[in-house]
């Protein structure tokens, strides 16, 4: 399959655009068909949301191999730091469904877990997932200190913090950066770099290339990925993760990635870059995959969703 306009380039590739895997060894011992249920669940949960109409709520369809993955690999002492963008990681690492939808809705109860009072705000504390402040960035130095405060008590974990490009113009990251670089802090910044064929790339007009290449000059081990390859972004993030727990440093994992609803019409945008559906396509060509079998996910999901934001809805309008 040729490159398109919409194809990052200079990024790590395992599940080619016709899922067809390129790197085996990095699929060695992944559930994809599991993977596979919690991305489509992740894309329900956006699509329910996004019902809500929440202000300034922005869909994040096409970013869900972070959130997912995120989720799936933070190990149960391990703190998450997410965008605002980020919610569906809540639900993967355990968050209840009731909880969830109170928090969405703004209407969480006195026993509901890390919650401070926003609509569209999720937290819990007891898992490990921190509050999205609503000044942008302000969560990365938060998440340097929570990684700090891992190292001092010397426990082995580790903190990620999610965040998008556009952020990497400002002061609050590069402190983060030097203070990751200068106490070798186990933290792992996971940047969402969006590509936009019609325009400049995200990093034109800064100093050096893409964020990974930018950060090594601040000693930082990175890696860039096709968001759209979830094989690859769950390999870059394994490998920073447990780099962060074995003492062996900070880490960046750029992960470009395609919003499916970000001003650009369904057409306009190939269906290659849906992590979703390149890794259906995968999944089909393993025999794994059938309408049915999707039919079944979506179904289930959504009725659980529908349960979990019903009560929440009665318990709002009760108050």
């Amino acid at each position: 399959m040729e490159d398109c306009p919409w194809d990052p380039e200079g990024v790590e590739v395992c599940l080619d655009p016709e899922g067809q895997l390129v790197d085996k060894r990095a699929a060695q011992g992944l559930d994809l068909r599991g993977l596979y249920k919690r991305l489509v669940a992740a894309r329900c949960l956006d699509l329910r949301v996004g019902r809500l109409g929440l202000p300034m709520w922005v869909s994040c369809a096409g970013e869900e191999a972070v959130s997912v993955l995120t989720a799936t690999l933070a190990g149960q002492e391990d703190w998450i730091y997410p965008g605002v963008r980020d919610f569906a990681l809540a639900p993967i690492r355990g968050l209840d469904l009731d909880d969830f939808a109170r928090q969405i809705l703004g209407v969480a109860g006195d026993g509901d877990r890390g919650y401070n009072g926003r609509p569209g705000a999720v937290a819990a504390a007891d898992l490990g997932i921190a509050y999205a402040p609503e000044p942008l960035g302000l969560h990365l130095p938060l998440a340097a200190g929570q990684a700090h405060a891992q190292k001092l008590a010397g426990t082995g974990r580790a903190t990620v913090v999610i965040f998008g490009e556009g952020l990497t113009t400002t002061a609050l990251f590069h402190e983060t950066v030097a203070l990751a670089s200068a106490c070798d802090l186990p933290l792992v910044l996971v940047c969402k770099s969006q590509i936009w064929p019609e325009g400049a790339p995200a990093e034109a007009g800064l100093l050096g290339d893409s964020v990974a290449e930018r950060v090594k000059a601040c000693g930082l081990w990175s890696r860039r990925v096709d968001g759209a390859d979830v094989v690859a972004v769950h390999s870059a993030l394994d490998q920073a993760l447990r780099r962060a727990r074995d003492a062996r440093g900070p880490g960046l994992v750029e992960v470009v990635v395609t919003q499916l609803q970000a001003g650009a019409t369904e057409a306009d945008i190939p269906a290659h870059r849906d992590p979703i559906e390149r890794l259906r396509r995968h999944l089909d060509r393993e025999g794994q995959w059938t309408p049915t079998f999707q039919d079944v996910i979506e179904a289930e999901v959504r009725g659980q969703l529908e349960r979990a934001f019903t009560h929440a809805q009665a318990k709002e309008a009760g108050r």
